[in-house]
C-alpha cells in the first residue's frame, strides 16, 4: 500500500514537473529559441543549459573568462546576447527537456523547457488547376496555441490574406499558389507578448509563365521565352508523369496552319531536338534548368507569327503562347536613289499597327517628321541620304528600332540623255499625228465641196450629154 503511494506521488510529481515545463515549439531544420529568465547580475551571473538527463552542460558562460564553452558550443547550440539558448537548424533528437541552471556567489536558480515538434506534412508537386491541402500539426502540450497560415506573396498576384486555421484547403491553384507558405504558431502570452514560432513548407505549382508579344527588327537574333513558373526540378517533373513537349509556329500569313519546330526528349538527359522536315533556323539543345526557350533565332520576315510552347503530363497538356513580331523600313524604289526622284518610306510590323503603338521617325537632316507609319519624299536631294530610323512605342516605351540607310546618287548623264531622246521621240509622234490629223481634216473638206455640184436630165430635146443647170 505504501508503494502505491509512492509510486502516485512520484507520478504526481512527474506530472507537475511536465507542467512546469516552459513550452517552445519549432520545426525540424528550423531554429528554437529556449528564453532564459532574467535572474541575477548580468555581469556577475553564471548560465549553464543542460540537455535532459546530461549533468555536463552541453553550453555554458563564464562572466570571469567572458566566453561560452560546452560540446556543442562552436556548432547548432549558441548563446544569444541575454544569454538565451539558440538551436539551429534544429533536428530530431533535439525535441527533449532542457535545464537552464543559473548561480551567482551562494544563490542558484534552475528552470526547465520543452522542446515539441511544429510538422507540416509534405506536399508533392501540383498541376495547375489542382488542389492544395496544407495542415500545420502540433505536437500536444499544455499551451494552448494559435495556427496561422501566410500564403506566399509572389510578385503580379493579389496578396492572399492569411488563414486561421491548423488545415486549409485551396482549390484551383495557379502560379500564385507556388512558394513559400508559412504556418506561424502563437502561444505561451505573458504580460509583455505572444511567443510564437514559424515552420515553413514549399508548395511547388507546375505552370508555364505567359509572355508578353516580343517586338523586335531585322538583322538580329531573338529568344522566344518559354520556362516553367516554380524552379520544379526535372526529376520531380518526371515523378508527376511527364511525358514530352513540343514547339509549333503559326505564320502571320495564315494563322491556322501550325509548323513543328522542336520536340521534347524526356530521360536521363532532357533536350529540345530540331522535328524532322522542318524548314526553320531553330537549333536543339540540352535542357540545365526551368529554361524552355527557343535560343537565338534569327530574324527574318518569315519568324513573324505566333509560337506554341507545350509540355505534355499524364493528366494534362500545359501550353504557352508567344506572339512575336518584326519591325521592318522599306523603301519603295530601294536604299539606292538619285536626286529628283519620289520614294516612299513604310515603317510595318507587316500589319496594321494596334490602336496603343505609335511610330517616331528621325532623320540626320530631317526637322519634323509625321508619326505616321509611312513618310513621302516628293524629290529626293542629297541631304535626304544617311540612316532613316523608325521606332515603335507603346505609351512613351520604345520597344525597339528599325534602320534603313538611304544612298542618294547624282543622276548620271547618259539618263538625262535618254530622257532627252525620249522627249523628242514623244514629240516627233505627236507632230505626226496632229498631221495625220490635219490631212485627213482637209480631205473632208474637199469632199464636202464637190458634193455642193448639182447635176441633171432634161425632159426637152437636146444635145446628148449632161448640162450644168
Amino acid at each position: 500500500m505504501m508503494f502505491s503511494w509512492i509510486l502516485i506521488s512520484l507520478l504526481v510529481g512527474f506530472l507537475k514537473a511536465q507542467e512546469s515545463h516552459t513550452v517552445v515549439y519549432a520545426q525540424i531544420g528550423g531554429t528554437a529559441t529556449l528564453p532564459r529568465q532574467a535572474w541575477g547580475s548580468k555581469d556577475n551571473v553564471y548560465v549553464n543549459w543542460y540537455r535532459g538527463s546530461d549533468n555536463n552542460p552541453t553550453i555554458s558562460r563564464n562572466p570571469q573568462s567572458g566566453n561560452t564553452k560546452g560540446k556543442d558550443a562552436t556548432t547548432r547550440v549558441s548563446l544569444l546576447s541575454d544569454f538565451s539558448l539558440q538551436i539551429s537548424p534544429v533536428q530530431d533528437f533535439d525535441f527533449e527537456v532542457w535545464r537552464c541552471e543559473q548561480h551567482e556567489f551562494n544563490s542558484k536558480s534552475s528552470k526547465t523547457y520543452r522542446l515539441y515538434r511544429v510538422t507540416i506534412p509534405k506536399v508533392p508537386a501540383l498541376m495547375v488547376g489542382e488542389s492544395l491541402s496544407l495542415e500545420c500539426k502540433l505536437e500536444p502540450s499544455s499551451a494552448q496555441p494559435t495556427v496561422t497560415w501566410i500564403p506566399p506573396g509572389n510578385s503580379d498576384c493579389q496578396q492572399m490574406p492569411p488563414i486561421i486555421r491548423k488545415t486549409i484547403s485551396v482549390t484551383d491553384v495557379s502560379r500564385c499558389h507556388s512558394g513559400v507558405w508559412t504556418c506561424k504558431v502563437e502561444y505561451d502570452k505573458n504580460m509583455r507578448k505572444m511567443r510564437e514560432a514559424v515552420a515553413t513548407t514549399i508548395v511547388s505549382v507546375i505552370e508555364l509563365s505567359l509572355s508578353p508579344p516580343i517586338y523586335t527588327s531585322l538583322f538580329s537574333k531573338v529568344n522566344i521565352p518559354c520556362s516553367l513558373s516554380s524552379n520544379i526540378p526535372w526529376s520531380v517533373l518526371n515523378e508527376t508523369g511527364l511525358q514530352g513537349g513540343s514547339w509549333s509556329f503559326s505564320p502571320l500569313s495564315n494563322q491556322n496552319e501550325q509548323q513543328p519546330l522542336l520536340r521534347l526528349t524526356v530521360g536521363p538527359v532532357v533536350r529540345w531536338d530540331v522535328t524532322p522536315g522542318t524548314n526553320s533556323s531553330v537549333m536543339g539543345r540540352e535542357l540545365k534548368d526551368q529554361d524552355l526557350s527557343i535560343r537565338e533565332l534569327p530574324v527574318s520576315e518569315k519568324i513573324r507569327g505566333k509560337y506554341n510552347c507545350n509540355l505534355k503530363f499524364n493528366s494534362k497538356t500545359l501550353s504557352s503562347e508567344v506572339k512575336v513580331e518584326v519591325l521592318q523600313v522599306s523603301s519603295s524604289l530601294g536604299p539606292r536613289l538619285y536626286e529628283g526622284q519620289m520614294v516612299n518610306l513604310t515603317c510595318t510590323l507587316g500589319h496594321p499597327l494596334d490602336p496603343d503603338l505609335t511610330v517616331k521617325w528621325t532623320c540626320r537632316s530631317c526637322s519634323t517628321l509625321p508619326s505616321s507609319p509611312f513618310v513621302s519624299i516628293p524629290e529626293v536631294k542629297m541631304e535626304h541620304g544617311g540612316q532613316w530610323k523608325c521606332e515603335l512605342l507603346k505609351n512613351g516605351k520604345t520597344l525597339t528600332y528599325a534602320v534603313l540607310s538611304l544612298k542618294i546618287e547624282k543622276a548620271p548623264v547618259d539618263i538625262w540623255l535618254c530622257v532627252a531622246i525620249s522627249s523628242g521621240v514623244v514629240l516627233f509622234i505627236l507632230l505626226l499625228v496632229i498631221a495625220i490629223i490635219g490631212i485627213r481634216r482637209h480631205k473632208q473638206m474637199m469632199m464636202y465641196r464637190r458634193r455642193k455640184t448639182r447635176f441633171c436630165c432634161c425632159k426637152t430635146p437636146q444635145p446628148k450629154g449632161f448640162y450644168k443647170t
